[in-house]
């Protein structure tokens, strides 16, 4: 059964829209995105590269083998980028790990201060990386589903093949990459729980 319906569009009054009603997604599951107005999206994530570190024989080869993958994509694409607060949280962990074996005080002071300095930075979100995606979309139909993913799935294995530890975006991802066009400060580390829930309140007897 379609998740659109068959409802009518309701007019909108201006005044009266929400935030959730202004955003053009319907739902988002199987990781894929559906949005109201009848399509269907898969994310894939690019790690950033260092090219400052890369000769200039090695960015021709990486640009040669992205184009070779790329021109099998017969149909639409996008790709764009974004910055995103960097996620130094395995970092932070080794600093508690050093402070938790140092010897004297005066280490323990150090790792510390680091420690304060290096967490400030990420929640104050001014330590920003570049984040790489494509994005591929079909209208909905029934199947589109299965047919979007497979198709997704042999784009980001072509791309793989150029360059590592390139993935498909899970739903929690998802609504992450949604957030940071809201906010670009949305930190690295949430992890964006979207399944709904009802608070309880436990009483006495």
């Amino acid at each position: 059964m379609s998740i659109f319906g068959k409802k009518e569009k309701p007019e909108i009054n201006l005044r009266e829209q929400t935030a959730n009603d202004y955003v053009n997604v319907l739902d988002i599951k199987n990781g894929l995105l559906y949005s109201k107005d009848h399509y269907v999206f898969a994310y894939i994530r690019v790690p950033p590269l260092a090219l400052e570190l890369m000769s200039i024989a090695e960015q021709e080869v990486i640009i040669r083998n992205l184009a070779v993958e790329l021109s099998a994509e017969n149909k639409p694409f996008k790709h764009f980028s974004i910055s995103r607060p960097v996620n130094i949280s395995g970092l932070i962990d080794d600093l508690t790990d050093a402070y938790l074996v140092a010897e004297t005080p005066q280490q323990k002071e150090l790792l510390k201060q680091n420690i304060d300095t290096i967490s400030n930075f990420a929640l104050s979100g001014d330590v920003v990386e570049r984040q790489f995606y494509f994005i591929i979309w079909e209208k909905y139909y029934d199947g589109v589903k299965d047919y979007l993913t497979k198709r997704a799935e042999e784009l980001c294995a072509r791309l793989n093949s150029v360059q590592k530890d390139i993935e498909l975006l899970a739903d929690n991802e998802i609504v992450q990459l949604c957030n940071l066009f809201a906010n670009p400060a949305s930190p690295h580390f949430e992890d964006g729980n979207i399944i709904p829930s009802i608070p309880i309140l436990g009483g006495n007897g």
